[in-house]
């Protein structure tokens, strides 16, 4: 719940960063929103130590997306 919370939160900022033209706002909010996506790092990070089984899982699966990369020739 807590990653979902990071995200919930990342893409908020992220929404108030596009609606505004101020560039002071979009700099503080876009501050703000990265600093989320640092949460949602560190989470990760967590839960790969607390659950060693998940880790894998998301190690296995970042290689397909790895795999569809190069498909498409980006690398």
């Amino acid at each position: 719940m807590s990653i979902a919370g990071e995200l919930e939160a990342i893409f908020l900022y992220d929404a108030h960063v596009l609606a505004t033209d101020d560039p002071v706002a979009t700099k503080v909010l876009a501050d703000i929103r990265d600093e989320e996506k640092a949460h949602v790092g560190e989470l990760m990070s967590l839960l790969r130590y607390l659950d060693p089984n998940e880790a894998e899982l998301f190690a296995s699966d970042e290689g397909e997306v790895k795999e569809m990369l190069e498909e498409l020739g980006i690398t």
